[in-house]
């Protein structure tokens, strides 16, 4: 009896770590050719994606070259992806950088997407 006590005592400390493992971000994904529309003022609109392995909230910011930045947070009910964009208003020859970085439950981030804005002459 004392055997089969010690196997399950076993049992369950090897299966702990697996059970209390913390879910993940599967995905982080920016798409690097914005969308650019109108004459000046343009709205430059972002798209991207986060995708996790389990239900978790998220929170990340849109950071922008000429330094702001919003930050949100998502809720994932269970493993999932979910798309998300930003639009930025630009009234002036412009080039720049939009980057998506994740803050919690970790820290990632995508590469910058590049872009210009051309209001002519």
């Amino acid at each position: 009896m004392k055997t089969w006590k010690a196997a399950a005592v076993v049992a369950i400390l090897l299966l702990a770590p697996a059970v209390a493992q913390a879910q993940k971000i599967h995905l982080i994904h920016l798409d690097p050719q914005p969308s650019i529309s109108g004459g000046c003022p343009a709205k430059v609109h972002f798209t991207g994606r986060i995708q996790t392995d389990g239900p978790m909230e998220v929170t990340y910011q849109w950071l922008r070259s000429d330094g702001s930045h919003t930050e949100h947070t998502l809720n994932f009910p269970r493993a999932t992806t979910q798309n998300i964009t930003t639009d930025w208003s630009i009234s002036k020859n412009y080039a720049g950088t939009m980057q998506l970085v994740i803050l919690s439950p970790q820290r990632l981030q995508t590469a910058k997407a590049r872009f210009s804005v051309n209001c002519g002459r």
